[in-house]
């Protein structure tokens, strides 16, 4: 019985779109390495290095990126029954990124134009980069509108055409004019991929576009739960771009900072594998969030399993570090330490604090996953001055690592606090 139970579940699972979410994420991650080898041979390490540092400084500058409506449109549309409704939430959190990240776009000029910048070779960089948050914010509200209707073999497909977009330019227009090909190249796949999601969205937009959303009830929660959300992201973001903006600011030395950014790429871009089956299941958790048999079932079942499988990549990591840096890196040798203690840390994200923290969203509970981001941020300023000066680049790793450490522990008691709290047990 239990085998036809596990095949029937595998089926519906395969019928719902985790295969094409999980193959997709295979794929863009395949294209996403391949970029990178095929950059750090085209572009040199100074080079680099500089469009390094200011698109770490465009990404901390997008931390509130458009005040967080992806993630309200997910949630909203995730709870709502009729696409109709949906598409309203879809509408009018768009309209708000847009006009915040226009804000974000104007600022990120200014600074590049007169604010002051640790390497002031990336100063041209990030103002030619500034109006990417624009795109990105229209791309990440259509990626969000796809997963809340359950529309995984689309989403799926225009993230693919994502990367590949992003290989084709990238790497084409950086052979031709260097580091601002590369950028040239990030517009270009942005723009052509919110032209597809648009086009994929069609119906929707026409059958749906005159309706608006009424309620300044309704206008707030949104507004409430994306703020709350995009904190929450924005401080535990930190914990991945702190480093290199620090690294910069204490050495200086482009080098180092492309060493580093390399040493994060493979741990960093693993992190696919726990995010593909949060994309899939993060619908489900949110509809189910008061069935408290179905979700301390699903959420045991997804931790463990992401355990054995993490571990293992984990092991294969450490013990085969300089032959994948040879054959990858070559330029970039003295990255390996750093590597090594951050697939320890890849170990500890990718099993506990990312499902965690995304289950809480699911089920609502964004200000757990927010006491949670300012405590580990704050640890992880601290740490990062601290080890960086002291050890320099692979003492941001080593605060990378206690930080996920610390940010994990909280979110499982913020997990059993909710547990705990739920009475209701019948299906949603």
């Amino acid at each position: 019985m239990n085998k036809h139970i596990n095949k029937d579940m595998i089926n519906s699972l395969l019928k719902k779109g985790l295969l094409q979410i999980f193959s997709a994420n295979i794929i863009n991650k395949i294209v996403q390495f391949a970029t990178i080898i095929f950059l750090t041979r085209i572009i040199s390490q100074t080079e680099y290095g500089l469009f390094s540092y200011a698109q770490n400084t465009m990404n901390i500058a997008m931390l509130l990126e458009g005040l967080g409506v992806t993630a309200g449109i997910l949630q909203y549309c995730s709870v709502e029954k009729e696409d109709g409704k949906k598409f309203v939430f879809f509408n009018y959190g768009t309209k708000v990124g847009i006009l915040i990240n226009l804000v974000t776009s104007l600022g990120i000029m200014a600074w590049a134009a007169w604010g002051p910048l640790a390497m002031e070779g990336s100063r041209t960089f990030l103002f030619i980069m500034s109006f990417i948050p624009l795109l990105s914010i229209t791309y990440g509200s259509i990626q969000a509108y796809l997963r809340s209707t359950l529309r995984n073999k689309e989403f799926s497909r225009l993230t693919v055409f994502n990367t590949v977009a992003y290989f084709v330019f990238t790497v084409g227009f950086s052979a031709i004019m260097g580091a601002n090909g590369l950028i040239l190249g990030m517009y270009l796949a942005y723009l052509s991929t919110v032209i597809l999601g648009a086009f994929i969205i069609r119906k929707d937009i026409f059958l749906y576009k005159n309706t608006k959303m009424e309620s300044k009830d309704k206008k707030i929660q949104f507004l409430k739960y994306s703020i709350i959300t995009v904190l929450s992201n924005a401080m535990s973001q930190i914990l991945y771009l702190l480093d290199t903006q620090l690294i910069g600011t204490f050495t200086k030395d482009p080098i180092i900072i492309a060493n580093y950014k390399n040493a994060t790429t493979i741990p960093f871009n693993l992190t696919f594998i726990p995010l593909s089956l949060i994309v899939f299941a993060y619908p489900y958790f949110a509809q189910n969030r008061n069935n408290k048999v179905w979700m301390k079932e699903k959420l045991s079942l997804l931790v463990k399993g992401l355990g054995v499988v993490n571990l293992f990549i984990t092991i294969f990591g450490l013990v085969f570090a300089e032959p994948i840096f040879k054959i990858v890196f070559p330029k970039y040798m003295d990255a390996i330490p750093c590597f090594r203690v951050l697939m320890v840390g890849y170990f500890v994200s990718a099993t506990f604090r990312i499902p965690y923290g995304n289950i809480l969203a699911s089920v609502g509970n964004v200000k757990a996953n927010l006491i949670n981001a300012i405590f580990s941020g704050v640890c992880n300023v601290i740490l990062d001055i601290i080890l960086i000066i002291k050890y320099g680049s692979i003492g941001a790793a080593y605060a990378t690592l206690i930080v996920f450490i610390i940010s994990s522990m909280i979110h499982y008691i913020f997990i059993r606090r909710y547990m705990n709290s739920i009475d209701v047990t019948e299906i949603v």
